[in-house]
């Protein structure tokens, strides 16, 4: 049977409210970079958080953190943060550096209802919106989960299976924001370290060079994809231009193989992408 809310819900990678001459930048961007993004910004090609599917290239990529994100300040018009603040251990520095980075942008993560129903132990955090700002609960562990995430409803009942799957807007955080992002932290001393153990415990994923989705969603996606890589093209975006020191912010030097810091001297790899995970 058509659901359409499923529909909607799939075209909202189509949706993003921003004009055709913006520059976009996707951070986490994983196995399904959104379509209108013309930067993509990742971390090592780990694959515990795309459920072991590979990284898409297709367009310019930065590897580096996306807490001390390798960009100049405001350096693009818009900023999808999409499924990657609930692995954030510091969630008030994430979001310090979406705004620095970006004049506006998008954050989607499961909401708090759709993390107790499904508990995912590499989440850190529990996020809502509510009342137009973002509410954040931290995770103490990676089994800090109540009593529905325990009980596996979306599998164990036919009905709460169909909910979950039909009705997505239920279960996701959708918030645009401009100029700056209205949040609070309900328990800003709790740690969220033992997250970085997932990270080490996370495998090496291979490189892809176009979505892999299947189906009229998968066809809709490559056929945008398609269309703003055209559009890139035509625009020639220098990503060099974007970049600056994660350390201190100051503009780098390009050379054959290295991107090298005006004020600090750190030097960073560029072959075959920009590498700000470790200075050389």
């Amino acid at each position: 049977m058509f659901n359409f809310g499923r529909l909607m819900w799939a075209l909202r990678k189509a949706r993003l409210p921003v004009g055709s001459n913006a520059l976009v930048l996707d951070v986490g961007s994983g196995n399904s970079p959104y379509p209108r993004s013309d930067v993509l910004l990742d971390r090592l090609q780990g694959d515990a958080h795309r459920c072991g599917q590979a990284l898409i290239i297709d367009r310019p990529l930065v590897l580096g953190d996306a807490m001390r994100m390798p960009f100049k300040d405001k350096a693009f018009d818009f900023v999808v943060a999409s499924h990657i603040l609930e692995h954030m251990k510091d969630p008030a520095q994430f979001l310090s550096e979406l705004s620095r980075i970006a004049k506006a942008g998008y954050i989607e993560t499961p909401n708090s209802i759709g993390e107790e129903l499904v508990p995912m132990n590499i989440h850190c955090l529990q996020v809502m919106n509510l009342d137009g700002k973002i509410v954040i609960r931290k995770k103490s562990s990676a089994s800090d989960v109540g009593f529905l995430g325990e009980q596996a409803l979306h599998i164990r009942n036919p009905l709460w299976r169909k909910l979950f799957h039909e009705s997505p807007e239920l279960f996701h955080v959708r918030y645009f924001w401009k100029d700056h992002i209205e949040y609070e932290i309900l328990n800003p001393e709790t740690s969220c370290d033992w997250i970085d153990q997932v990270y080490l415990d996370s495998h090496d994923g291979e490189a892809a060079e176009d979505y892999r989705s299947k189906g009229w969603r998968g066809m809709g996606i490559r056929l945008l994809a398609a269309y703003y890589r055209w559009r890139r093209n035509l625009r020639k975006i220098n990503v060099y231009s974007l970049l600056a020191c994660p350390k201190c912010r100051s503009d780098l030097i390009k050379n054959d193989d290295y991107l090298q810091c005006c004020l600090c001297g750190e030097q960073y790899l560029r072959n075959p992408y920009p590498d700000f995970n470790e200075a050389v």
